[in-house]
């Protein structure tokens, strides 16, 4: 369709680099929602969704002096805030700078969008990828990795916001800054304790410390126990966990990109159903 934007400029694993720098300057867009947003049952207090407009991924709206949204965007790198409807507030190009600048830039930022100070310093997360950017280098994005990254989350959210629409009970878009994948979740069992109900998280990763290179994944849960079956594309990954996954390596190449990943996306969605179904 006319508004797919073609993957494969940059080779999959040559965006190991700039998605690990990505990863780490998103943790300071993310910190804003995760003290200044109500706090949510999922935590999606701290997640971002893809706006198409400002080509960011933006957190919901605070409340202050004049509202805003903590964003970053990924093709030419910057933390940003915007506006309700979407405007640039105030922007900081990554380029040059270090971890400690971007934290410190967006206290100050949104300090004054809000009127006031932050009542406690931005929460730095743990646990993510080592890069030397953590450890204060500065950021340096070069090539056209960046611009592709951003491809890969336009056409994700693209993709997963028409399986939502297939699929009753799945949860909004969003992008989770640990992990730095943009998912939605279809529960099967609407009304049950999350931690028992069955259901089927659909989404793109940009890449792991088990899979560098971006891919798409449907992954049931629980665990299922059996024969897995054959997919129209993609294979099973087992082991610490138990998911459908599409490569980029295996549709980047393809005439019908979207074609090729919708198809794996719903072939692997049915099959986690049926996977599922004979659970209580």
């Amino acid at each position: 369709m006319s508004d797919w934007e073609t993957l494969g400029a940059v080779e999959p694993r040559e965006l190991l680099d700039t998605r690990l720098q990505l990863h780490w300057a998103a943790q300071a867009a993310a910190a804003v929602g995760k003290q200044l947003l109500p706090h949510q049952p999922d935590f999606s207090e701290q997640s971002l969704e893809w706006l198409a407009g400002s080509r960011t991924l933006a957190q919901g709206v605070v409340a202050g002096a004049r509202a805003f949204r903590s964003a970053i965007r990924l093709g030419n790198p910057a933390l940003v805030l915007l506006g309700e409807g979407g405007e640039t507030l105030r922007a900081l190009p990554l380029e040059g700078r270090t971890l400690d600048e971007a934290y410190e830039w967006v206290r100050r930022e949104v300090e004054s969008l809000l009127g006031r100070p932050l009542e406690m310093p931005l929460e730095r997360l743990e646990g993510l990828p080592v890069h030397p950017v953590s450890a204060g280098a500065p950021f340096s994005f070069t090539g056209p990795a960046a611009a592709e990254l951003e491809r890969y989350y336009a056409g994700a959210d693209r993709l997963l916001r028409a399986l939502r629409e297939r699929n009753s009970g799945a949860s909004p878009v969003a992008c989770w800054p640990h992990h730095f994948d943009i998912a939605t979740l279809i529960r099967l069992d609407p009304g049950v304790d999350p931690e028992t109900a069955r259901s089927i998280g659909a989404g793109l990763s940009p890449g792991d410390g088990g899979n560098p290179e971006p891919y798409f994944y449907v992954l049931p849960w629980p665990r299922p126990a059996g024969d897995l079956p054959e997919l129209d594309g993609g294979r099973w990954h087992t082991g610490d966990w138990v998911g459908a996954v599409l490569a980029a390596a295996d549709f980047a190449s393809e005439g019908d990109q979207r074609g090729r990943i919708e198809r794996f996306l719903n072939s692997a969605v049915a099959a986690c159903r049926g996977l599922l179904e004979d659970r209580p």
